[in-house]
């Protein structure tokens, strides 16, 4: 079974989780990932939704109780 499959979000959906928790900015990341911003801004969404969160203080908070981070 893949982490996909497991429930776990895609590498760059955890790498991005892991840039945010570790206070770096959306302009900042999307360097880092060689994303645009607007993309990293969905790929944050989609985590969002994924978990119920309502912000990304709840995201970090979330991806750390299920092991993402």
């Amino acid at each position: 079974m893949s982490r996909e499959e497991a429930g776990e979000p895609p590498v760059i959906q955890r790498r991005i989780l892991l840039l945010l928790a570790a206070g770096l900015t959306i302009s900042t990341i999307a360097k880092l990932v060689f994303l645009s911003e607007r993309a990293v801004h969905e790929h944050i969404a989609t985590l969002k939704n994924q978990t119920g969160a309502k912000n990304q203080f709840a995201l970090g908070a979330e991806a750390a109780k299920r092991g993402w981070l």
